[in-house]
């Protein structure tokens, strides 16, 4: 009885650990994604205003 104690505490642990890993690795992610789009956003941004400036 103790052995499946163990056991069924042991993979609450497992799913627990598994389960905050991938969490943490879709933010970071999420975190990449982010910056890579606020980096083209930027960039269209100062595109946009060199246009402007140029066609006046």
């Amino acid at each position: 009885m103790a052995v499946a104690w163990l056991v069924t505490i042991g993979s609450f642990i497992l799913f627990y650990y598994t389960t905050s890993v991938i969490i943490e690795g879709l933010r970071e992610r999420e975190q990449y994604e982010l910056s890579i789009l606020d980096a083209q956003i930027q960039s269209n941004f100062a595109n946009y205003s060199e246009i402007q400036k140029q066609a006046s």
